[in-house]
């Protein structure tokens, strides 16, 4: 099924050259050079370069993949909408993921915590993870557990930590994402482990696990 930001360009011709390969030779900020011309087939090929990585670094702040979805789908209309502001000069993925992750912060934020279906999408990622301090624990604990955990962590922990133990990535993509160098991504990631284990303990005990990712 085709994402729902693609809805956009669906029923439009993709691009005067008549060829989907070429734009996968461009650079974003090229692509976005034509997608200030109005070409939809070069935003087709931006979406589609950037979706994945929207979506996975959206979830890591508001920890739903559905929401997550809904906030990826929101920016990469917003930015076809605002698309003559982007200064071609800057670097397009520093310019996304800003408006990403504001756009994200401002969702969770609108969230209450006991919304239903919070922590749909998380289950089975962290299930392949064998986490530490959930290991005896049953499915359904164990998603709760760790939503509640991760939900209880500063924002800027929470992200890299997520990032870093459910999506897999490194120091340098994750901060590519949140917009801080690699150094800092590592002093938050241990960090945000020391944290995740001392909130574990003063909620479970030190016997449940030893609260380690």
């Amino acid at each position: 099924m085709a994402s729902p930001a693609l809805h956009l360009v669906s029923s439009v011709e993709s691009s005067a050259s008549g060829d989907e390969g070429y734009f996968d030779n461009l650079s974003d900020e090229e692509l976005f050079a034509l997608i200030k011309e109005d070409d939809r087939g070069a935003f087709r090929c931006l979406v589609e370069r950037y979706e994945g990585k929207a979506v996975h670094t959206a979830r890591s702040i508001v920890l739903n993949l559905e929401t997550a979805r809904e906030v990826a789908q929101d920016v990469f209309l917003k930015i076809y909408a605002h698309r003559e502001r982007f200064d071609l000069k800057r670097k397009f993925s520093t310019w996304f993921y800003r408006i990403l992750r504001n756009q994200a912060v401002d969702r969770a934020r609108r969230q209450t915590s006991g919304t239903p279906g919070g922590a749909v999408g998380l289950v089975g990622d962290w299930d392949t993870h064998e986490l530490g301090p959930v290991r005896s624990a049953s499915r359904e604990e164990r998603k709760n557990l760790v939503v509640s955990i991760l939900s209880s962590l500063p924002e800027k922990f929470r992200v890299v930590l997520t990032l870093r133990e459910l999506e897999g990535l490194g120091c340098a993509e994750i901060g590519e994402r949140v917009g801080a160098k690699s150094g800092t991504v590592r002093w938050r990631l241990h960090h945000a482990r020391k944290l995740f284990k001392a909130h574990w303990e003063r909620a479970h005990g030190a016997d449940m696990g030893g609260g380690e990712l």
